[in-house]
């Protein structure tokens, strides 16, 4: 069974799911019905409180045992309950392509276990299964490709995938990745969040959640007072105005280069980009789950020397 997972700093996302990459560890089965995991002699809970950021993330086992919350999660919707025998996955996985040669080998391994079983309680239910494949992919080359019929029109284009605390910038050839421009910053949506966080405390003596400042920035109702929410907008601005500059620097310019937007802080972001007029070409992969779904196209085309080959050769 074939099961992909974007790890990403903010939110957990599968092809069919998203939830936060936040954790909740106790040596007791909370009393509040919730679905868990027993693993190992720990149980784990999910919340929206997510994990600070973790450039390996195999330094401790919480992804792992996030990962095992998307397994159980596409089971269930794929109707598998519990089976007598181990359930053999082959799990796809990606890493931002400025750090895929440093740590794809760690990161595929922590995952594999050389194939032992693991069995663990979801929500009461027993689950056993093994992973017999784990393979990495580049973030951002991901999203791409799923909109590749339309991106293979355009001589170049740069894929910008926004994420929680990575920037993942790829330049293509007529939908194909150039090894000239393949870079990761850290500048993603969480350093913004905590900009506006810490502001928010120093002026206002208030403290947000990210939750608070994505319903200012999408225009939701909100019951934030208005000199908070024009703070959130004014930093949200000058994060894209700052973020802007960093990649002119770069040599790409958004004025005049064709940008293809990824990711979910480029959803969260998308009218302020839209509304600015500094983009000259943005196109934007509205899906939030690009990259998991793009880990499976680029497994299943083991064609010609392929996107799976051109994949791990633009990454290393």
């Amino acid at each position: 069974m074939i099961i992909s997972v974007d790890h990403g700093n903010k939110s957990i996302k599968t092809p069919n799911l998203l939830f936060t990459s936040g954790l909740i560890v106790s040596d007791n089965q909370s009393g509040i019905k919730s679905d868990s995991i027993y693993w190992e002699g720990k149980y784990y809970t999910l919340t929206e409180s997510r994990i600070s950021y973790m450039r390996d993330k195999t330094e401790d086992e919480r992804f792992f045992v996030l990962t095992l919350f998307a397994i159980a999660y596409e089971l269930e919707r794929k109707g598998i309950r519990e089976m007598e025998n181990p359930i053999d996955i082959t799990l796809l996985v990606g890493l931002p392509p400025a750090h895929y040669g440093q740590l794809h080998g760690r990161f595929e391994q922590y995952f594999f276990r050389k194939r032992e079983v693991i069995d663990f309680l979801f929500s009461d239910r027993c689950y056993s299964i093994r992973f017999n494949r784990v393979v990495s992919y580049s973030q951002a080359l991901a999203a791409a490709v799923t909109r590749f019929g339309d991106l293979k029109n355009h001589a170049v284009s740069y894929i910008i995938d926004v994420g929680g605390f990575t920037v993942d910038v790829l330049k293509l050839r007529h939908g194909r990745p150039d090894l000239e421009v393949m870079e990761s910053f850290e500048q993603g949506v969480i350093t913004l969040y905590n900009s506006i966080t810490s502001q928010c405390n120093s002026q206002f003596d208030r403290l947000l959640e990210d939750s608070d400042i994505d319903e200012v920035i999408r225009g939701e109702p909100t019951i934030l007072p208005g000199e908070i929410q024009m703070l959130i907008r004014t930093a949200a601005n000058q994060f894209l105005n700052e973020f802007y500059n960093f990649i002119r620097e770069r040599g790409i310019d958004v004025k005049s280069s064709k940008c293809v937007f990824a990711g979910g802080g480029s959803i969260l972001l998308r009218n302020l980009i839209e509304r600015s007029g500094k983009v000259g070409y943005p196109i934007f992969i509205d899906n939030i789950h690009a990259n998991a779904i793009g880990y499976e196209i680029l497994y299943r085309r083991p064609a010609k020397k392929s996107q799976v080959e051109i994949s791990r050769q633009c990454s290393l």
